[in-house]
């Protein structure tokens, strides 16, 4: 069980865990609560709040797969044979599933090595396109000064989601967070943790 608890921390998404390690954004549920998400599509606000769209605008097959499971619970090491309960980087998997029948690996720093091998891959969150997976590296702040000094290049893949466009993403990180929901990237601790991003398929 311990080797089985000690596998899943180095998987990926588990550094976003409440945990000792301190990977959990401080605060990471304000503006989300379980009864402001559900099933519907949702878009992100400047104040990291959700608000439902009237439709979606959004094309790309990954993404309206993924929305469809706005407001589905948070499990660090959920059954990746349901649709129950998503950790960040199953939730990508199933969507990619769903959208474009690929099958991605299972844990996030496996997705990004895929993703890198795919060529297309940017640092530049400017370059990004609605439907590319982006990944993080752990928390260390809320702001931008608490990741000066640290080398990205270096630093291993701890979450990630899928890009929509507009800075924001669809992910998934803890329960408090409330599931799968969108928010915001840029002017977040999510900007700062940036790593790059990419296409998959």
């Amino acid at each position: 069980m311990l080797l089985l608890a000690g596998l899943l921390l180095t998987a990926g998404c588990a550094s976003d865990q409440p945990a000792p390690d301190h990977n959990q954004p401080p605060g990471a549920a304000s503006g989300y609560s379980s009864n402001s998400l559900s099933v519907h599509p949702y878009e992100a606000d400047g104040g990291n709040t959700v608000t439902p769209l009237q439709s979606s605008p959004y094309t790309d097959p990954a993404v309206k797969a993924g929305l469809k499971y706005i407001g589905t619970p948070y499990e660090f090491g959920s059954n990746r044979s349901t649709t129950d309960t998503f950790d960040c980087s199953d939730f990508v998997r199933q969507a990619f599933k769903e959208g474009y029948g690929i099958t991605l690996p299972s844990d996030s720093r496996a997705q990004g090595e895929y993703v890198r091998k795919q060529g297309g891959a940017t640092t530049n969150l400017d370059q990004l396109k609605e439907g590319d997976i982006v990944f993080f590296m752990a928390h260390h702040g809320g702001k931008k000064e608490d990741y000066a000094g640290l080398d990205k290049a270096k630093q291993p893949i701890t979450h990630d989601g899928i890009y929509l466009g507009n800075g924001k993403m669809l992910d998934t990180y803890s329960t408090a967070s409330g599931g799968v929901h969108i928010e915001n990237l840029q002017g977040t601790f999510w900007e700062y943790r940036f790593l790059f991003g990419g296409p998959a398929h």
